[in-house]
């Protein structure tokens, strides 16, 4: 059985263009919202962070297969269902640990600190993340590749997080303690749906 299938050179280019611009952004971002996060005691500010990180793993396994599709000029079945699981398994990793998070600060009580510098990364990742999201989806359709598809899922579970983030500070700043933790177990949940969903096709 042959592990090659016909491939779009022009639309693994702009895969892997792509790909390289996730990178870039979402190490810088992440990083930038963890440390905040960490300071402030801010579960989806981590929670964000944390999914910048896995969708650039998934960004590098898939750079990785597209160099080497382009280099070989063969599109590997194996190299994608690789680059898939990395994206998929992240996807599994963020929204548990943020589930189990969640529902421990709810039962607790326990809450963070507003960040300005989180809280700016995050406005700002809104935009970034569902451009390359959408970017990402409609090349992962055209290559067709499902490990992009679902990195652009990845990108838009990201995005969703920092939309939360914004709005979970604004409603903490007016006492609401429980919508940080109780919004990003919503996310967390709907991210989880995405990777069971996408694993059983």
């Amino acid at each position: 059985m042959s592990d090659a299938t016909p491939m779009s050179t022009p639309d693994l280019r702009s895969g892997l263009r792509v790909s390289i611009l996730s990178i870039v952004w979402t190490v810088g971002a992440s990083a930038v919202a963890i440390a905040a996060g960490l300071t402030a005691h801010s579960l989806v500010l981590v929670a964000f962070g944390c999914t910048g990180l896995l969708d650039a793993a998934g960004s590098i396994a898939l750079v990785i297969h597209f160099r080497h599709a382009l280099r070989h000029e063969v599109f590997s079945e194996r190299r994608e269902r690789a680059a898939f699981l990395v994206v998929d398994g992240g996807l599994v990793v963020v929204a548990v640990s943020t589930l189990a998070d969640s529902v421990s600060r709810l039962m607790t009580g326990s809450h963070g600190e507003a960040s300005v510098v989180g809280i700016i990364t995050a406005a700002v990742s809104v935009l970034v993340l569902a451009l390359l999201a959408r970017r990402k989806i409609a090349l992962g359709r055209a290559i067709p590749s499902q490990a992009l598809f679902a990195d652009g899922l990845l990108s838009t579970t990201g995005a969703a997080l920092a939309v939360v983030t914004v709005a979970g500070a604004g409603l903490s700043a007016l006492g609401w303690w429980w919508a940080d933790p109780l919004a990003a177990f919503w996310v967390a949940l709907g991210a989880l749906g995405v990777a069971v969903i996408l694993a059983r096709q």
